[in-house]
């Protein structure tokens, strides 16, 4: 029988300022992060984790969804490098996928950088955690208001659409071999991925629980995770399940986390 198999791709190069990604931290200076998702092709379906950046928001934001996102020119466009190349939909067309083939798409969260090619895949089955979809649609900070692109989500409302609404951990599968893990705080449903591997044993695909490795060691969060209580009580609860099954974490903005996977069409196994 066919073993799953991870794979890892990166959307777009994002230049982060790094007070922001851990708060207080070396100001003034920046950190060359990116954007990343996953897929994990299992005998039972393919499975997406995240969609990266939408090329068609940066190229032109004012036009961007229903109501625009013109901030994002003087908001992030400048840190920004990515190609139509990036696209999630075209980086799996390159591994001999076409969109139709995904069976499931799990988002971590809604941020910006996770939902870029959303749209995409119409014909895929869409995991979210209920308090995210919640808060997506009228997220009370000012910043996380601009994280949170209508134009990548919108589609939800679309009946074209599915939507399965979790609260909690989640087995894709039924067994155990993806799991989602609520991990709130970055956001209130940001959510982890197990997966397990039978090569490469457990992996934790946790996002933007921390934002480094050493973030995540010193329980670093950045200025405008939505709850910082709740996002360190995640970091921790990481921490156990990484050393309970002796599994690898890999934060989506820590570049040396990303480029210890293979590079396609190479996988994890």
């Amino acid at each position: 029988m066919a073993q799953p198999e991870l794979y890892a791709m990166n959307s777009a190069d994002w230049e982060y300022e790094y007070s922001a990604m851990m708060r207080n931290q070396k100001p003034g200076e920046t950190y060359p992060s990116l954007t990343p998702f996953y897929l994990v092709d299992h005998p039972e379906g393919t499975v997406l984790i995240d969609t990266g950046t939408s090329y068609e928001m940066l190229e032109n934001p004012a036009d961007y969804g229903p109501y625009g996102a013109g901030y994002i020119d003087e908001f992030a466009a400048d840190e920004i490098e990515m190609s139509e190349d990036g696209k999630a939909v075209n980086q799996l067309a390159d591994l001999g996928y076409d969109p139709a083939e995904i069976d499931t798409v799990v988002m971590t969260h809604l941020h910006l950088d996770h939902t870029g090619d959303i749209r995409e895949f119409p014909d895929s089955e869409f995991v979210v955690q209920q308090d995210e979809l919640e808060y997506a649609w009228w997220p009370a900070d000012p910043i996380q208001q601009n994280l949170y692109v209508e134009g990548d989500f919108g589609v939800f409302h679309d009946a074209e659409y599915s939507v399965t609404a979790i609260s909690g951990n989640y087995d894709v599968f039924g067994d155990g071999t993806i799991e989602c893990i609520p991990t709130p705080g970055h956001s209130p449903g940001h959510q982890a991925v197990k997966v397990e591997l039978e090569e490469a044993g457990t992996v934790i695909l946790a996002a933007d629980l921390a934002f480094t490795q050493r973030a995540y060691e010193e329980e670093l969060q950045p200025a405008f995770a939505w709850d910082t209580e709740y996002a360190i009580r995640s970091n921790r609860r990481v921490h156990n399940l990484e050393r309970k099954e002796d599994a690898a974490v890999y934060l989506a903005h820590d570049r040396e986390h990303f480029e210890e996977l293979p590079d396609p069409p190479e996988s994890l196994v």
